[in-house]
């Protein structure tokens, strides 16, 4: 990957450069794609041996905030309107 920028320089240049240049991108990006495509697979499996473990527990709920939160994002949004610019 650290031939990448030199190899730019040179495929506008030399033909071979070009072709290598558009190898070692390719496999740059299939790199990735299957790197991504592990790491969702993993997260996948991660998630149904959770599932399976603790399928049947409740959930914790929710669907409201702590107050202590909400009055803090009161706190500092009042702040941010009185002085005019962010702390």
């Amino acid at each position: 990957m650290n031939e990448l920028p030199y190899l730019g320089a040179l495929a506008m240049r030399h033909a071979w450069a070009e072709r290598e240049y558009a190898r070692l991108h390719a496999d740059i990006v299939e790199a990735r794609l299957t790197a991504r495509a592990r790491a969702t697979e993993k997260a996948a499996e991660r998630r149904a041996r959770l599932r399976a473990r603790f399928g049947g527990l409740p959930l914790p709920r929710r669907d409201r905030p702590a107050p202590h939160c909400a009055r803090a994002a009161a706190r500092s949004a009042g702040a941010v309107g009185l002085t005019g610019g962010a702390r």
